[in-house]
């Protein structure tokens, strides 16, 4: 039998560790993972680079069976302002998606002056790089093995296989 809801969803905080840039809470029947990936603006000579990633997971939990389900949350957006050969020109985009995702990435910046935040940390100002990675097994990886310590399963095919 899992471990009642009031009894184990206090305890979602211990998973919260500074040496992470990501973070867990509950509300309600569920469980958020939040994670600011990347927040950037970057001056060069003759433009401005824009870019802000975050990515959040939200785990529901049935009580009553003693399973849980997710849903992968990311949101990215892009922007350019500056001169390029033929005058000035303005430009970016904006995208998200949601559903089950297994996702790693890396990226850097380098070369202007810049405010950057990455893993949620405070905004930093100067001439360093933008450097951030990304693992989406990172974030659930623990919080799915902590959910199976406290006797939940992940609902469907796939949980009622590895549930074992």
């Amino acid at each position: 039998m899992p471990t009642p809801l009031p009894e184990m969803l206090p305890q979602i905080v211990n998973l919260n560790l500074p040496t992470e840039p990501f973070s867990y809470y509950a509300q309600g029947t569920q469980i958020i993972g939040w994670w600011d990936i990347v927040k950037a603006t970057t001056l060069y000579a003759t433009e401005i680079e824009h870019i802000d990633k975050s990515y959040r997971l939200t785990v529901t939990l049935d009580e009553r069976s003693g399973t849980y389900d997710y849903q992968d949350f990311s949101t990215e957006v892009e922007a350019r302002v500056g001169f390029t050969e033929d005058g000035f020109a303005i430009g970016g985009e904006k995208s998200w998606s949601s559903g089950k995702s297994i996702k790693k990435e890396a990226g850097f910046s380098f070369g202007g002056f810049g405010s950057s935040s990455t893993g949620g940390k405070d905004p930093e100002l100067g001439f360093q790089p933008v450097v951030y990675t990304f693992e989406t097994s990172r974030i659930k990886d623990p919080l799915f093995a902590w959910l199976h310590s406290h006797g939940w399963r992940h609902k469907g095919l796939l949980g009622k296989l590895f549930a074992r």
